[in-house]
């Protein structure tokens, strides 16, 4: 019994350890969007053969409009190990359509300088950056918007905070 009781304290702190030490995914607000982002998972991939690796992002979406989509864009800030800025922001577009109402999923790599730096410890903030529906009107993100809660979220993570 003392042996089952030590292989599951040790499985349990193993299991905590794995989730301090994972990269950390945070979703935007953007009530105004027709695309909604539901799930959004970052990892470090490391190179196949040399290199620096990717950060790969994926994303589960819901089309929340009320018309079809032909095609959006997801934008994406990452930090490195050290609560560090990675380079301006990429965005993976999607040209795979959603029918109001319904749910789709997209996969992006991005292939950042020093992109080990990510692993275990980065962060992810993803957002919808641009959409074009089926009556063929573009929806852009409110930038001001993303670079606000871009700066309150650089603010937390860097304990700079101003009251």
């Amino acid at each position: 019994m003392k042996f089952f009781a030590c292989l599951l304290s040790t499985s349990l702190l193993l299991f905590v350890g794995q989730q301090l030490h994972a990269e950390q995914a945070i979703v935007l607000d953007q009530p105004d969007a027709p695309i909604s982002i539901s799930r959004y998972v970052n990892r470090y991939k490391t190179p196949a053969r040399v290199g620096d690796g990717t950060v790969m992002h994926s994303v589960d979406v819901k089309n929340v409009s009320n018309q079809n989509i032909d095609a959006f864009g997801v934008g994406f800030y990452i930090f490195d190990s050290f609560n560090r800025d990675m380079g301006r922001p990429f965005i993976g577009y999607s040209m795979t359509p959603i029918t109001s109402n319904s749910d789709g999923s997209a996969r992006f790599e991005q292939r950042p300088r020093s992109a080990f730096l990510f692993e275990r410890n980065g962060q992810g903030i993803s957002y919808i950056a641009i959409v074009r529906l089926a009556d063929g009107s573009i929806w852009k993100a409110d930038n001001d918007n993303i670079a606000r809660q871009i700066e309150d979220f650089e603010l937390l993570i860097t304990g700079d905070a101003v009251d």
